[in-house]
């Protein structure tokens, strides 16, 4: 039961998935500054959709699937790595609302830090963790300091990964740590 219960934990706190929780309260709180629904639907599209689309396609093509979690882990890299790029790309060109290019540049520089300290530095940090934490600092800086409360959610992501034996305290404390510092830079820029 307790396995069962963290590996939903898991599932529920995929990158994908805070993505489309964080949008969609920065939209509801900040509407206007959105300048209609369509920047929604295309950061919904390019932060959700797209990076989620991994976890089905490793499912039924046979080659991924035969490779495991590794192979899982990897595409969901690829997916992310193109939608953040081309998504933070075309908020440029199109000239999106600042709210939009500061959400699509929080998450392109979590995956870029992310990536630095995991393959450059060779530390492991965690993406659950970097994650949760990123959004929750990007919620804080859009909507306001009542979001803190959501880094009470910290230590359940944290007992989760702990318990399906993907990572130690010190690597969720790492990934953290990532998730805060890019976010805190991304929405400087801005």
């Amino acid at each position: 039961m307790k396995n069962k219960i963290a590996k939903f934990i898991s599932y529920i706190t995929l990158v994908p998935i805070m993505a489309f929780f964080t949008i969609l309260l920065i939209y509801i709180h900040h509407t206007k500054y959105f300048l209609g629904i369509e920047w929604f639907i295309y950061s919904i599209i390019f932060l959700t959709i797209i990076p989620i689309l991994a976890y089905p396609i490793h499912r039924i093509i046979p080659a991924f699937k035969r490779e495991g979690r590794k192979s899982e882990r990897k595409l969901a890299f690829i997916f992310a790595v193109i939608s953040y790029v081309t998504g933070t790309l075309f908020t440029f060109i199109f000239n999106a609302p600042v709210i939009v290019k500061k959400i699509f540049m929080a998450y392109l520089l979590s995956g870029i830090f992310l990536s630095f300290v995991n393959k450059g530095l060779k530390i492991k940090a965690s993406g659950h963790a970097c994650g949760v934490s990123g959004p929750i600092t990007l919620l804080i800086n859009t909507i306001g300091i009542n979001m803190i409360w959501l880094f009470l959610l910290m230590p359940i992501i944290y007992w989760s990964r702990i318990n399906l034996g993907r990572h130690n305290i010190v690597e969720l404390i790492l990934g953290t740590f990532v998730g805060i510092i890019s976010t805190l830079v991304a929405v400087s820029i801005f």
